[in-house]
């Protein structure tokens, strides 16, 4: 019995304190990026590398397309965005829009074999990081 009263009070404080967030307080990809892409509704975003960046391999964050890309990039001090860039590699990210009655028709083949292949062709043709600059004058 008091397991339940206690559970009960949990949730109780919990949608309370859901009711006191408001949205503008809530800010999410707080992670500085550049949109270098587009096509359709995807849109493949650059992360701002550090300019202690270590390693010339870009890393490409293809993200489900049934979730939100937003999600790698939370908040400041909860990002795995941010906490890769701190390691010094080079992020894009791809982000697949709202879906919509236009994009019934879209395949995995579409998906994978244009706008992935598209992105990546992108990714390899960008002149290198500002970052990447940096190193080669040393």
């Amino acid at each position: 019995m008091h397991e339940s009263i206690e559970l009960i009070e949990k949730l109780v404080n919990g949608i309370d304190t859901f009711n006191r967030l408001r949205k503008q307080e809530i800010e999410i990809g707080v992670t500085p990026k550049q949109e270098v892409y587009r096509e359709d509704k995807v849109v493949l975003y650059h992360f701002q590398s550090q300019p202690e960046n270590l390693f010339n391999i870009p890393i490409l964050i293809v993200y489900a397309l049934v979730n939100r890309p937003y999600i790698v990039d939370l908040q400041e001090g909860r990002s795995l965005v941010a906490n890769l860039l701190n390691l010094g590699l080079d992020i894009y990210l791809i982000d697949w829009g709202y879906p919509n009655q236009d994009d019934r028709w879209l395949t995995i083949d579409k998906y994978i074999n244009g706008y992935i292949n598209n992105c990546v062709d992108i990714i390899r043709d960008l002149p290198p990081t500002s970052a990447d600059w940096l190193k080669a004058g040393d």
